[in-house]
């Protein structure tokens, strides 16, 4: 079936994100999440609810974060054939439908059974990093595309929530799970596809390749993890509100991916997008209580979080699919992380129950996590005014290095012959923008596409030519544009050691010393 085939890592980046039945299963199985607030908020009429749905979700996370842990740590490890991942992966899916299964019995049960409740959410728990890293692999696309399936995933659990919260308890079980059992159905078949082979590495080079490619997001993405549990339990924590808030952040996301897809997505979204957003909901909570736009900012406050959401979950997507890192240990490390802040938010949830007043609480982690971005922002801001040319002739002497070129000073000249950038700057300077004054907008934009067709044209002969691997000729391209390495990290969402170490193979694989004649047997291919 297409719609459970993994992505070859030699796809184009830039292709249009194609829907595929796959996706709606995903989307049952996100909406069916038991750790998803307002699914859980849906069978508050049951007559244990308040009994049993605590207890299930503080031992589900508890569990999730030991499971990720073993995840994580045997991703490290050499591989050891000891289960089939397909095997492994049913086991998993199973439990997962007793324990949620289970624990709907339980809301519905004549007493109160904590201990059922325990085993039900240990049970959940322990199997859905597993039912995770499947699903990782079986949808992993590019930044951009991924950006465009979590907005698409946002706005259809968003819809099929609210269409949850209005049924009856008597339709709502049902309903619930069917669509439960075609969210688990995927991740065995998935698990039967082959995972490529992966380079070994050190555990700790492995940890420090994933931490500096995801730390920023896995913290936005631990923020909303933790506040989604506490605005759970408070009454500032409104159904509809999520609902609402998950439909305007998901197509907020559309927007930024249909009008600014050529930039690096992902910093852009950290320096511009997120900024916004936590900006709207301070002036908007800044107004007197009982007012319109004090009510407007809970929704501010969830679009703000499901932005950070989406951004981490792109994110996790993106290094699956780049293969740079086992698939188990990038999301094992995201499970763990964001069951970990769960977890944190459901103790302090019940710690601070005695007040019923979390909107402080919420304000100071926002305005934490804003402080956080600001101080990263200006370090990189601060990097990128002092002395950027050093910075690209150094990385340009690097790579040289790297690839046995005598001449690393040439290679610095070819990048400024093509327009290279300092590191961490949106475009090389040989493109112009398309809204230049000498040249009408509509004529320019077609050039420029048929350009960038012929160049992409000619980078993927010379890459076959010369044997590179798929992941070789992508990064080819972006050397052709006349992009750094740094640049093409964040388009990428790779770690700037991989990017060099492609770079450096590229160099030997085309018998180049320097970017001026990378660009020249470019250009005469």
């Amino acid at each position: 079936m297409e719609g459970f085939a993994l992505r070859d890592a030699g796809d184009e980046a830039r292709a249009p994100l194609a829907l595929r039945p796959i996706h709606l299963a995903l989307v049952a199985f996100v909406v069916t999440l038991p750790a998803y607030a307002p699914t859980m908020g849906a069978f508050a009429e049951a007559p244990q609810f308040e009994a049993v749905a605590d207890v299930f979700l503080f031992a589900l996370f508890l569990a999730a974060v030991t499971s990720s842990a073993v995840v994580l740590l045997r991703g490290l490890q050499r591989p050891r054939k000891v289960f089939s991942r397909a095997r492994v992966t049913t086991i998993a899916a199973v439990a997962y439908l007793l324990g949620t299964m289970g624990v709907l019995g339980l809301l519905f049960a004549p007493a109160p059974l904590s201990a059922a409740a325990v085993g039900a959410g240990l049970l959940a728990g322990a199997a859905l990093p597993l039912l995770v890293a499947e699903w990782a692999r079986a949808v992993a696309v590019p930044i951009d595309q991924a950006l465009v399936l979590c907005a698409f995933v946002v706005l259809t659990t968003s819809f099929v929530g609210w269409i949850l919260a209005l049924l009856p308890l008597s339709a709502l079980v049902p309903v619930f799970c069917l669509l439960l059992v075609a969210g688990v159905v995927v991740p065995p078949v998935a698990a039967r596809v082959g995972d490529p082979a992966l380079p070994l590495a050190r555990p700790a080079d492995t940890m420090r390749r994933l931490v500096s490619v995801t730390w920023l997001p896995l913290l936005g993405f631990a923020v909303y993890a933790f506040m989604t549990d506490v605005m759970a339990h408070s009454a500032f924590g409104v159904v509809q509100a999520s609902f609402l808030g998950g439909a305007v952040a998901a197509l907020v996301m559309f927007g930024v991916c249909f009008l600014w897809g050529r930039t690096p997505l992902l910093p852009w979204s950290y320096r511009i997008l997120v900024p916004l957003m936590a900006a709207a909901f301070v002036v908007l909570g800044a107004f007197p209580a009982g007012t319109f736009p004090r009510d407007a900012s809970v929704v501010a406050l969830y679009v703000f979080y499901i932005v950070l959401a989406l951004l981490g979950c792109a994110v996790l997507l993106a290094v699956v699919r780049n293969r740079e890192l086992p698939a188990n240990v990038a999301s094992g490390f995201a499970c763990g992380v964001a069951a970990a802040a769960a977890l944190l938010g459901q103790i302090l949830s019940q710690v601070l129950a005695v007040t019923d007043d979390f909107a402080p609480w919420l304000a100071v982690l926002t305005g934490a996590f804003v402080a956080v971005l600001l101080v990263f922002l200006g370090r990189t801001s601060w990097n990128e005014l002092v002395a950027p040319r050093e910075s690209a002739a150094a990385e340009e002497s690097v790579l040289a290095a790297g690839s046995g070129a005598g001449d690393a000073a040439g290679g610095g000249t070819a990048g400024a012959a093509r327009g290279e950038e300092p590191e961490g700057a949106g475009a090389p300077d040989g493109f112009e923008p398309s809204g230049r004054a000498d040249a009408p907008g509509d004529a320019f934009e077609l050039a420029e596409s048929s350009m960038q067709s012929t160049l992409e044209a000619r980078c993927a002969e010379v890459a076959a030519a010369r044997g590179l691997s798929p992941r070789e000729a992508e990064v080819l391209v972006f050397l052709a544009r006349g992009f750094t390495p740094a640049y093409i990290a964040k388009s990428l969402v790779l770690s700037i050691s991989t990017v060099r170490t492609h770079v450096r193979n590229i160099y030997r694989k085309l018998d180049v010393n320097k970017r001026e004649e990378l660009i020249h047997l470019i250009d005469e291919g």
